[in-house]
């Protein structure tokens, strides 16, 4: 995306709130799918843990980004709406509060899937037993924290695997917190990639440095407006998430 933002290219957020402004509804399309991508499973985890039955929060995350993707939720978006994570709960829990009191109006399905849902996977990612202390809305945004993180090293994955790196990503991809700095057996890891000590450290932090600039990217492009100031507070907004 091209059109600049001050130091920053147009989100895939701004794309979709400036369709509101007379944007291009392709391109904010192709951005709202994306987004859709990673904030589905956040979405699906929040309903589960507001106590929403797993085969009902299904349907309520289809349902909603099917009114998401179908019917311009931000056509009247405020211009001045800055998190997209924050937008997408409180949207969210209205259209649970219309399903409560709509709760027979449309049967299982409704005959049309908007995204593919792997509901089993989201469901695996969730502790509904025994009851966390945290709150519904806490644990929303520590999934989507978590699934920043997993569609960075996604993205990360899938150039090591165009740049023909697929099977030294998979032994080094571990490696990518700092945290298991000196933890792992790098003689071990020499003999398997046919490289020396230093080079599987200086490797790793090629691959660390690109896991950082996947990551900021991909948060800069969920803010309506991604200075250096919000980016950052972003991050951290997102780390205090993971911590809980």
């Amino acid at each position: 995306m091209s059109t600049n933002q001050g130091p920053f290219p147009a989100t895939r957020w701004s794309v979709v709130v400036a369709v509101r402004e007379g944007g291009d509804a392709t391109r904010s399309r192709v951005a709202l799918d994306e987004l859709c991508k990673i904030y589905w499973r956040p979405i699906y985890g929040y309903a589960r843990h507001q106590g929403i039955p797993p085969a009902d929060a299904e349907d309520l995350t289809q349902s909603f980004f099917a009114f998401v993707l179908e019917k311009d939720l931000f056509s009247s978006a405020d211009a001045t709406l800055g998190k997209l994570r924050n937008y997408l709960l409180t949207a969210f829990s209205r259209h649970i509060k219309h399903w409560q009191r709509q709760a027979n109006a449309q049967k299982r399905g409704g005959g049309k899937e908007m995204l593919s849902l792997e509901g089993s996977q989201a469901e695996d990612d969730l502790s509904i037993h025994p009851p966390d202390h945290r709150t519904p809305e806490m644990l929303y945004q520590r999934l989507c924290a978590l699934r920043i993180i997993e569609a960075a090293v996604e993205q990360l994955a899938q150039e090591q695997k165009q740049a023909g790196k697929e099977q030294q990503f998979l032994l080094l991809r571990a490696r990518l917190d700092p945290s298991t700095a000196g933890s792992g057996n790098d003689t071990e890891l020499a003999a398997q990639l046919g490289m020396t000590h230093d080079a599987i450290r200086q490797t790793i932090s090629r691959l660390r440095k690109r896991f950082r600039e996947i990551m900021r990217d991909l948060v800069a492009s969920t803010l309506r407006n991604p200075t250096d100031e919000a980016v950052q507070e972003e991050l951290a907004s997102l780390r205090n998430a993971l911590i809980g």
